[in-house]
């Protein structure tokens, strides 16, 4: 909405470059990185699960919404409202709010994928109540957003355009339910990046494939710095003009689903990046362990937990052992594979 402006107008602003090019171009990273995922899911058999189908959707989102805000710069959009017509600041309006309801639903999509992903990997059923509980509360929150960015002003285009008669909740509430609302939302996104901690502990790999496993962790953990400082400038922002002094605001929300987008699919090109590090001499193969591995990785495994066809299975469910030429019996335990070594066993004892 255009201001009315006594005197001298104010300098004149434009943010919409800096937001367009650092969103536009984490927008082709996701991108790139979800179709990946898809590709890698695809072949050799078609394994897509629903975590898979909710990144794709969130993707799909994002870059709807990276377009709405080209459109909204070129109304004026990041310029002081003293210098864009009541028509361009009405259209660039309505744009910004279709772009926040695209917002929530794809950052509410993403963190559901991440959690659905974990909750297949769970070992245990303490792992799988914690998940559930998130999805719950994740669920309800942005219901709650999704309520407010439609149940806040009425008329419902009194979100865009000036008005009379306008009825709006009270301020003071609507900042509590966004502190509230988005301390609890940081809460999990830190809960969602530390949980694959206990997994991680289990796997008897190199100090080097830990810490690529951790640096996935850490998109997580930085998507959850992002929200934690969207919340400190949120009061600032809408306090100013908000033609002009949104535009931030809306970067860091779009880097917020946009890295959460990333780490949710670096996660299944793991086994593809070790591949690569293993080629360039960056990661030690397995014939360089120094101990067996008794955890086979779910990368490793058919997406249904079948044992790739490189490694022989009879109909007594004896395999050769990777490691050696001695017959071992796997038993699943969760989404590991511990192997039971018969010559030890006949002693009473596991390898």
């Amino acid at each position: 909405m255009g201001s009315v402006v006594n005197g001298p107008p104010p300098p004149d602003t434009n943010y919409a470059p800096t937001f367009l090019g650092v969103t536009g171009t984490f927008t082709l990273l996701a991108i790139g990185l979800c179709g990946a995922r898809i590709w890698s899911k695809s072949r050799p058999g078609f394994k897509l699960r629903v975590d898979d189908y909710l990144v794709a959707i969130a993707t799909v989102l994002c870059t709807v919404g990276f377009f709405l805000s080209v459109g909204s710069s070129v109304h004026g959009w990041g310029h002081h409202s003293a210098y864009v017509s009541p028509a361009d600041t009405t259209t660039l309006m309505k744009l910004n709010f279709v772009q926040q309801v695209i917002w929530i639903g794809a950052i509410a999509i993403t963190r559901l994928s991440i959690a659905l992903s974990l909750l297949r990997l769970s070992p245990d059923r303490a792992w799988k109540w914690i998940l559930w509980a998130v999805i719950a509360i994740q669920v309800i929150t942005y219901a709650g957003h999704m309520l407010f960015q439609f149940a806040n002003c009425r008329p419902l285009k009194a979100n865009w355009m000036p008005m009379y008669d306008v009825r709006c909740w009270p301020r003071k509430y609507v900042l509590i339910f966004g502190w509230v609302a988005n301390g609890i939302l940081v809460a999990l996104d830190v809960i969602l990046a530390l949980l694959p901690i206990h997994l991680i502990r289990t796997l008897n790999r190199t100090t080097r494939e830990k810490m690529l496993i951790c640096c996935l962790m850490a998109m997580g953990l930085l998507a959850a710095v992002i929200a934690a400082y969207r919340m400190g400038i949120s009061d600032k922002t809408f306090a100013g003009d908000l033609v002009s002094g949104t535009v931030m605001m809306s970067m860091w929300c779009m880097l917020e689903v946009l890295l959460g987008i990333i780490a949710a699919c670096l996660a299944p090109l793991k086994a593809h990046a070790e591949r690569f590090l293993h080629r360039v001499g960056l990661l030690a193969s397995r014939g360089e362990m120094t101990r067996p591995s008794f955890v086979m990785s779910l990368a490793e495994q058919g997406g249904d937990g079948a044992v790739p066809p490189s490694r022989s299975t009879d109909d007594s469910g004896l395999k050769d052992s990777m490691h050696s030429g001695e017959r071992k019996e796997t038993k699943k335990v969760g989404v590991d594979a511990v192997e039971v070594d018969h010559d030890h066993r006949d002693n009473g004892s596991m390898v």
